[in-house]
């Protein structure tokens, strides 16, 4: 559960980050603002991806 509102999380970051990454004239945000949802969109996505979860006694 916690891997699928990571993954979804990162995605939503990560569209924010491109919107605003677009020269639209109504946008007014700092770089440094969507250098930062780039990043931490992109490491929330791939810690999502990379998780494996807990393992049980039975998978070990």
């Amino acid at each position: 559960m916690s891997r699928t509102v990571l993954m979804l999380a990162g995605v939503v970051v990560l569209v924010m980050a491109l919107l605003a990454s677009l020269d639209i004239g109504t946008v007014v945000e700092p770089v440094w603002h969507i250098v930062f949802k780039w990043i931490g969109g992109a490491i929330m996505v791939l810690v999502a991806f990379m998780d494996k979860g807990k393992k049980t006694k039975s998978e070990s």
